[in-house]
């Protein structure tokens, strides 16, 4: 029996109801597929006739049965989201086994998005195997099969040679010229993605069709050639057509926005976890904003600390750590992608700075809908350490609201004599 596919659009952190026959068969059997279980991004809450699912804190294009896909969207505009991916970073990494359409922009695309898409599609084709064709290749020498004879009279015979000829001959192989352009698409990712751990398994794929293509040309394709995929066999042109599709967008420059739109460009799905990009997004725009007034901006989750002097058992992870010179930190940061700060929350930057002995510390955390953005001060405890709560806006100009915030705490660091008096 068909069933319609469906496209529920819904914030993060939203709510949406389903009705029981939705999710579940007449026999009671889940409908929900195993792998977006795994994902443990969403939960389910038990309600009359139905259920309550709730999204947790991630946004993507997030298949939920074989009939109904989730379109999770983020409560601030998607271009703040691309700013923030920007500015942060992100090695998109989460991939997920499906195809969706992208909004197309005059915005250059990520390139490390690109660079996941283009293997994504490389490893489909390396399994289900590059296509193979009869194509010409044409030799000079003694006699093959289809002599061109015009070629041969004027390269050899009019200048007194009448043994050696212009042959055409057909193989049977790889070097066909989609081919010869999915390989110097491989070639120009190879060169771009990072020399690092996540990017392992791309770097071993990229090699291993590089190998297998070895006999082929590389070479750039003009802007007809982007539709080669259409030549191929109907069992190969999926990968082919994502192959082709991708590597015009990094040589073009083309764009992609996160919107869904049933007529754009065609690219895997990924989800995003926003509290890992809200966290990336706030400390490295500190780091950038502070390189000029000799602050440095550190990772406390890779440059961990002691929580008790005489113990190295409880480490203390801070999201930022505000130092200047090697030694001198003047403030911790924690940042918390939720709507309200917690008691758990305050504890924990509390613990942190008076481990590190700071002077300083600060909860960042979004605004909520009808929020401005602002400094809250939470207050100070007997080592004189000062504690506040800020909340930026991400719903507006999000370079204003980066500009303010780096401006706001700033202010809150003391100077370098007074820190140094602190510590000591």
């Amino acid at each position: 029996m068909f069933t319609e596919k469906r496209i529920i659009e819904v914030e993060e952190r939203g709510r949406q109801y389903f009705r029981r026959r939705e999710l579940v068969d007449h026999l009671g059997h889940s409908l929900i597929l195993p792998e977006t279980r795994e994902l443990k991004a969403i939960e389910f809450k038990d309600v009359a006739d139905g259920f309550n699912l709730v999204t947790l804190g991630v946004i993507g294009y997030l298949p939920l049965t074989r009939s109904i896909t989730l379109n999770i969207v983020p409560k601030f505009p998607i271009d703040n989201l691309w700013t923030m991916l920007n500015v942060g970073g992100e090695t998109y990494s989460r991939i997920l086994p499906t195809i969706r359409r992208y909004q197309k922009t005059e915005k250059t695309a990520p390139i490390y998005l690109l660079a996941r898409s283009f293997c994504h599609y490389l490893r489909g084709a390396l399994s289900a195997g590059f296509a193979r064709s009869y194509y010409p290749r044409t030799t000079a020498g003694y006699y093959q099969p289809r002599v061109e004879f015009g070629r041969t009279i004027s390269q050899y015979l009019s200048r007194g040679n009448p043994v050696e000829t212009v042959s055409t001959v057909y193989e049977f192989g790889l070097d066909s010229s989609i081919n010869q352009i999915v390989k110097a698409g491989c070639l120009h990712f190879s060169k771009i993605i990072p020399a690092t751990k996540e990017w392992e398994d791309e770097r071993r794929l990229l090699q291993t069709a590089i190998e297998t293509l070895r006999r082929v040309t590389a070479r750039e394709p003009n802007e007809e050639e982007f539709y080669l995929h259409e030549t191929v066999s109907l069992r190969l042109q999926r990968n082919y057509e994502g192959l082709l599709h991708v590597y015009q967008l990094l040589l073009t420059g083309g764009g992609i926005a996160f919107s869904f739109e049933s007529s754009g460009s065609e690219l895997p799905s990924f989800l995003f976890n926003l509290e890992d990009i809200f966290e990336r997004f706030v400390r490295q725009t500190f780091v950038d904003a502070l390189r000029k007034e000799k602050i440095s901006v550190l990772d406390g989750n890779k440059r961990q600390g002691k929580l008790f002097e005489d113990s190295k058992t409880y480490p203390i992870k801070p999201d930022i750590v505000f130092r200047r010179g090697k030694n001198d930190v003047i403030g911790l940061g924690e940042v918390k992608y939720k709507p309200k700060v917690k008691e758990a929350d305050r504890y924990q930057i509390i613990s942190h700075v008076t481990a590190a002995r700071a002077p300083v510390g600060i909860l960042i955390s979004p605004t909520n809908n009808g929020e401005s953005q602002r400094l809250d001060r939470l207050g100070r405890i007997a080592t004189g350490a000062q504690f506040y709560h800020y909340r930026i806006d991400l719903g507006g100009d999000i370079r204003a609201a980066q500009d303010k915030m780096v401006k706001d705490i700033q202010s809150l660091f003391p100077a370098p004599a007074e820190a140094a008096e602190f510590s000591s």
